[in-house]
């Protein structure tokens, strides 16, 4: 015994199995050429089935037990809701399935291959015989036929799958009927011999209705005084002049009248008459009197329309549906039957026009063969039938519990009409009607309103915002509900498509919505949100959203509440777009968001931190250290002696972006296990953020306490960051340091001295002013001192070192893992450069820099910083005191008065 699927088991196809159901949707199309061309038993066609044949198996079956909907939304082919990329070939597919009346093709996963290869017939048979694309899918896929495909129908009315092939045919004029309208017999070919045939029937069989019509006269002579009434009608149809005695027929007269025109049809597309006059007669005479006085009175408003027409198998086949659809029409209006009942009795008499259409069909494919666009009568038929309608009449049922009967192209025409008119409510409220639709105990209008919702997603978001909210609270109560597999696909198609409307418009309240619905949903069916989340887009959408608040002025309303349901993706997008800042302004923006997300925003970051790979990791350091600088302080040294020196630069780099009070006790605590090679970043940060607490270390480290293995370089940053921060606990220190001597010459390493010396030219000018001149340091050299940050600077990092713009390029040759490449440097300072030339080195590559300079190069450790065209940006992470004394010296001989201004593309270096 067959049992219901849990919950968990309803799942709807995954962002997983796209790849897999567009090459099924590429293959089919293939398929299908090749079956047209060659038939499905040539080689080339029996190969590409079997390749077809495995991606739909694969597609479905990653699709779980929703399977596969390829759905068509004018000329765009939809997969499970979601529009895709198409070309001319896909256009085609998806105009060949609208042209039918088909919304979609479902692919379950019982699909079987002889399901699969009758669809494939159904699109390769042509010819009279083989019918409409539409009838042959009925005939392999009917409702009553076990299959695994099913096709699902556009419809205005609720109506069963054998109706739609009731209805197909196109209007087509009289001269594209060539040599084939000769073969129509004489005294059918025009409206006035019919009425004088009929008026002969009436005269002949005492007919009651002999001698009888309101109005004037036809004007053709025959004084059968069955003029054209005034009566409303289809505009521009045959029809238009219909009687009021057209009201007093029922059904029954009715259909005899349509099995009339069929025989008509019939006779004239015969070779050789198959009744005489008298017959005729006899079969007009047999209509009812209401039957015979609208015949009359139509072909006589024709006549008076279009007195040189052709009354051909087309004009009679517009003429028995504008009847019937006339019939329907008037019986709704006057409250005969509900708007879900008409399906009904258009069904009864549409088996009455089959004939018609079977014989016009046999044209409308010869026009098709000969690449003339046929357009679907069905289509037509809809519009004409919703345009007969009074605007009273549509308005009612759009807002009734019916609405789901009406196509969506109608209720669009209908809305945009609102809105034209400035009829924005009206116009919202028919459309949240519509959506209440999905919530209806009837399966059949659950279908019909979740493919609807899908096509007029776009109309909700020009109508009102609050609509679309209201339209994604509906469909997401029902998902919560629905139990039938195919109608959970059909509802998260809808649910995806005005959810993608949603963040396209930028409407973040229906946003919310969405989120919350999925949230929601989430408890009950977690697999099923798994793979809805990245269909609907909004996660992948987010670093959009923070770009667009960044650059307003004020904070669009609703995106926090957006970032809030989703914090985890809001915390990594975030922290890459603090890290990507140029400016403090921009910086600072963008922590107040983050701010705003609130405290999910931080515990993300912070299990990134603990948990994640050193790369991710390193990438919420800065913005983590904004929010929450004691889980940086707590987390962070176990994740420096873990990591290695990309990941301590990157650490270094984060600090010094986000620029949080607490940057530089984070560094200073952590030197110890930093790389060597960056720890003259990290104390050049640390004397930027000028925290005097951090004075202490720095001292030790400068008078070689602490990193006793470190080199002199490091000893003499830490001087340059005491004098940056002006720790004035560090002057008598740095005093020591510059006038300290030994039996033979100074104590110290003139760089240090030097570095001491600038320091204290910020600490203690006056000492410095009065030892200079007796000091043996070179006043010149003196100058190319370290920078202190400027506050009022809009920019996230402070240049640390004046930048020198060369008078002539200096030939370097850096050297790295590879290989060696000459270049030339253009712009230098202490702390890095520019270099030019094609230098084929990534950026974040460790390398060694040699400029020429005298007997003894100047070599230097470098870290290549940016690379773009015929330029690459170095910094410099270590040297010898003595290669940085002639740097220096190679600076000032270089013009190092004539520095380049702060700003430009070294400013961030």
């Amino acid at each position: 015994m067959e049992t219901a699927p849990r919950p968990e088991e309803l799942i709807v196809p995954g962002e997983s199995r796209a790849p897999n159901a567009r090459a099924f949707i590429r293959s089919l199309n293939i398929l299908l050429k090749y079956a047209r061309l060659y038939g499905l038993e040539h080689t080339r066609s029996a190969r590409q089935f079997e390749s077809s044949w495995t991606e739909l198996q694969d597609a479905v079956q990653a699709g779980g037990t929703g399977g596969l909907l390829l759905g068509a939304s004018g000329s765009q082919l939809l997969l499970d809701g979601v529009p895709l990329e198409s070309s001319p070939a896909e256009r085609s597919f998806a105009d060949l399935l609208a042209t039918a009346g088909v919304a979609s093709i479902g692919f379950t996963p019982d699909v079987s291959r002889d399901d699969f290869e009758n669809l494939v017939k159904s699109f390769m048979e042509t010819g009279p015989k083989a019918g409409t694309l539409s009838e042959r899918l009925e005939q392999y896929f009917g409702r009553n036929k076990a299959s695994g495909i099913r096709v699902n129908e556009i419809r205005f009315v609720a109506e069963d799958a054998g109706f739609s092939e009731a209805r197909v045919a196109a209007t087509l004029t009289a001269k594209t009927l060539g040599a084939d309208a000769d073969r129509i017999q004489d005294w059918f070919r025009s409206p006035e011999k019919m009425i004088q045939l009929i008026a002969a029937a009436e005269g002949a069989h005492g007919s009651p209705g002999s001698g009888g019509g309101s109005g004037t006269g036809t004007g053709t002579g025959t004084g059968t005084g069955g003029g054209a009434a005034s009566g409303s009608g289809l505009a521009g149809g045959p029809a238009s002049g219909i009687a009021s005695g057209f009201s007093q027929l029922d059904e029954a007269e009715l259909q005899s009248l349509l099995r009339l025109l069929a025989q008509f049809g019939e006779a004239q597309n015969a070779k050789g008459p198959q009744l005489d006059q008298g017959s005729w007669q006899l079969k007009l005479a047999a209509l009812p009197q209401n039957a015979q006085v609208t015949l009359r009175q139509t072909l006589a408003s024709v006549a008076a329309k279009s007195p040189s027409s052709k009354f051909d198998e087309a004009m009679l086949l517009k003429l028995a549906e504008d009847l019937a659809i006339k019939f329907a029409i008037d019986r709704y209006q006057r409250g005969e039957v509900q708007v879900n009942a008409v399906r009904q009795m258009l069904d009864r008499m549409g088996s009455e026009l089959s004939t018609l259409r079977k014989l016009l069909r046999a044209r409308e494919d010869k026009m098709a063969s000969a690449g003339i666009t046929v357009e679907s009568h069905a289509d037509v038929l809809d519009r004409q039938f919703w345009a007969a309608v009074p605007e009273s009449g549509k308005k009612q049922v759009l807002m009734s519990t019916e609405a789901w009967c009406i196509p969506p192209r109608n209720v669009q025409q209908y809305v945009e009409e609102l809105l034209g008119r400035g009829e924005a409510n009206a116009a919202g409220d028919i459309l949240l009607q519509y959506a209440t639709c999905v919530r209806n105990k009837d399966a059949e209008a659950r279908k019909k309103a979740a493919i609807g919702l899908g096509q007029l997603a776009e109309l909700f978001s020009k109508a009102a915002s609050q609509r679309l909210q209201d339209a994604l609270i509906q469909i997401g109560q029902q998902m919560a509900a629905e139990k039938d597999p195919e109608l959970q696909t059909l509802l998260s198609a809808a649910f995806v498509r005005l959810s993608q409307e949603s963040a396209s418009r930028r409407y973040y309240r229906a946003m919310q919505q969405s989120l919350d619905s999925l949230a929601d949903l989430e408890e009950s069916r977690p697999s099923w949100v798994q793979s809805l989340r990245p269909r609907v887009g909004i996660d992948s959408r987010i670093p959009e959203f923070i770009e667009e608040a960044l650059t307003a002025e004020q904070m669009p309303e609703g995106l926090v509440g957006v970032l809030m349901r989703v914090p985890q993706s809001a915390a990594e997008h975030l922290a890459v777009r603090l890290a990507r800042s140029g400016r403090r302004t921009e910086r600072e923006s963008v922590v107040k968001l983050a701010k705003s997300v609130g405290s999910p925003c931080a515990r993300h970051l912070k299990e990134i931190l603990k948990n994640e790979v050193p790369a991710k990791a390193a990438a919420v350091i800065g913005l983590l250290s904004r929010l929450d600088p004691l889980v940086v302080e707590d987390l962070l040294p176990a994740r420096l002696r873990d990591a290695g020196r990309s990941f301590h630069d990157a650490v270094v780099r984060q600090l010094s972006i986000a620029g949080a009070p607490e940057r530089g006790k984070l560094l200073a605590d952590s030197l110890e296990l930093l790389d060597g090679m960056i720890i003259p970043l990290a104390l050049d940060e640390i004397g930027m953020c000028g925290d005097n607490e951090t004075a202490a270390k720095l001292l030790r480290l400068a008078e070689g306490e602490i990193l006793p293995q470190g080199s002199d370089y490091l000893r003499v940053k830490a001087i340059e960051a005491l004098g940056r921060m002006r720790a004035p606990a560090a002057a008598g220190h740095l005093r020591q340091f510059v006038e300290a001597r030994k039996t033979f010459g100074w104590a110290h390493p003139d760089e240090i001295r030097m570095a001491a010396a600038q320091a204290l030219v910020k600490l203690d000018p006056e000492w410095i002013q009065a030892f200079l001149p007796n000091s043996g340091l070179d006043a010149k050299v003196l100058a190319i001192a370290p920078l202190d940050p400027i506050p009022d600077r809009d920019f996230v990092r402070h240049r640390r070192y004046r930048r020198v713009r060369l008078p002539r390029n200096v030939p370097a040759v850096i050297t790295s893992s590879r290989g060696k490449f000459s270049s030339a440097i253009s712009v230098l300072s202490l702390d890095g450069g520019l270099l030019s030339g094609d230098i084929q080195i990534p950026v974040g590559t460790e390398a060694t820099l040699k400029i020429p300079a005298g007997l003894r190069s100047i070599n230097m450790q470098a870290v290549v910083r940016f690379v773009r065209s015929q330029q690459a940006g170095f910094e410099l992470v270590g040297m010898g005191l003595e290669d940085r004394a002639k740097l220096r010296r190679l600076l000032v001989s270089l013009g190092g008065a004539d520095a380049i201004p702060r700003s430009g593309p070294l400013s961030g270096l």
